[in-house]
């Protein structure tokens, strides 16, 4: 969420290498999917990151916050919204 509030096109080098971390990580495979699709932003998601982040989205068992990032991510145009933000923000607390 962190990287997400600063986001301006796309992670900085050393955001990719902290989103990096998460991917080889041992983190869920819903954080996985995230920041996978966090490193391959260039203005907006991937076609192949959005397939991937539509299905978090519809899975039930994905939890709130992550599908909450999954959203942002797979809508993102250049940086979050306002309303982007907000919910950044409330998952950073």
């Amino acid at each position: 969420a962190g990287i997400m509030m600063k986001l301006n096109h796309y992670p900085s080098d050393a955001e990719k290498g902290t989103l990096k971390g998460i991917v080889d990580g041992k983190s869920s495979a819903a954080e996985k999917t995230l920041a996978t699709a966090m490193i391959n932003l260039e203005h907006a998601a991937t076609a192949a990151d959005k397939k991937k982040l539509k299905a978090l989205i519809e899975d039930d068992a994905t939890p709130g916050p992550a599908r909450a990032m999954a959203k942002i991510i797979m809508n993102l145009n250049h940086k979050p919204s306002g309303a982007d933000k907000k919910v950044l923000k409330e998952l950073m607390n």
